[in-house]
């Protein structure tokens, strides 16, 4: 299978577990499959972790070591791309200051960090100060905006300007109402350009009532069928698409007819903008 679409739809799968967290699936639901789908992503290496650099070419100038040369560099650029990697390299840093470790990393390597990756860590982490740390959601919000695939979903993912309590104590705030509809803004238009990290998430959010949307069946069954319509294509053959229906008739019996035909021409049109990015025919 092609490796740029495997890692699409195991970024995919993350992003359903991720938004799993924030809405789970109403009792009696979707399978635990369907969200643990594929196995592990396709991410960056130490190396990448470690120094990260903007604009490769043959003759660049040596790599940035400390943390504030790396997202001087990064900011640089202009590229929506590069600021989504300054905010990563920020939320590492603030991760291992907390855990002393880097889980997404451990996961990618299939193995603990060793005491020399950790010094490397610290060593560049060391630098990190407040001004950083509060330029990180900035960096998130350039790259969300942009439509830089999987940075809605973290947009969403940290809350409010970074608290996620506001959703909850704040709900009737200005802002808080605004932050929501740019949320859902960003990920619809992600999720209307068949971003699958972007759909998944938008499929758990509206499988009930939360703090950031309402429940809505035939918006949640839209994006499902988009889901299994991809994954149909995109899995190896004999492997079981987490997405097919016997898993989730109790959704599609929540819907009128005309509801049943608008989701599942809300399904068709992202899966047929899917195979336009990927080159595939469509469907009979």
């Amino acid at each position: 299978m092609n490796v740029k679409l495997t890692s699409i739809a195991i970024a995919a799968a993350i992003a359903a577990v991720l938004a799993l967290a924030y809405w789970p699936a109403p009792e009696g639901g979707a399978p635990e499959s369907a969200t643990a789908a594929a196995g592990a992503p396709a991410g960056r290496s130490l190396e990448s972790y470690l120094h990260i650099d903007a604009s490769p070419a043959a003759d660049a100038a040596p790599v940035p070591v400390t943390l504030a040369q790396q997202l001087a560099r990064l900011g640089a650029s202009g590229r929506a791309e590069d600021a989504y990697a300054a905010y990563k390299l920020l939320d590492d840093c603030i991760s291992f200051e907390k855990e002393g470790r880097l889980p997404g990393l451990e996961f990618e390597l299939g193995r603990e960090m060793t005491a020399e990756e950790k010094a490397a860590q610290r060593q560049l982490c060391a630098g990190l100060t407040q001004r950083q740390r509060e330029d990180r959601l900035g960096y998130l919000a350039t790259a969300a905006q942009a439509g830089v695939p999987g940075a809605a979903t973290l947009f969403l993912s940290e809350g409010p300007f970074g608290d996620r309590s506001a959703l909850r104590n704040r709900p009737d705030d200005p802002l808080v109402q605004a932050w929501k509809r740019q949320a859902i803004a960003q990920l619809t238009a992600q999720a209307d350009e068949a971003e699958l990290t972007s759909v998944a998430t938008l499929m758990m959010a509206y499988l009930r009532d939360g703090e950031v949307v309402q429940k809505d069946a035939a918006q949640a069954y839209g994006y499902l069928l988009a889901l299994r319509m991809v994954y149909d294509d995109i899995l190896a053959p004999g492997v079981t698409n987490p997405y097919q229906d016997e898993y989730w008739h109790w959704l599609q019996a929540e819907l009128t007819p005309g509801q049943l035909a608008a989701a599942t021409a809300k399904g068709q049109a992202i899966a047929a903008k899917f195979r336009q990015h990927a080159g595939r025919a469509a469907h009979g």
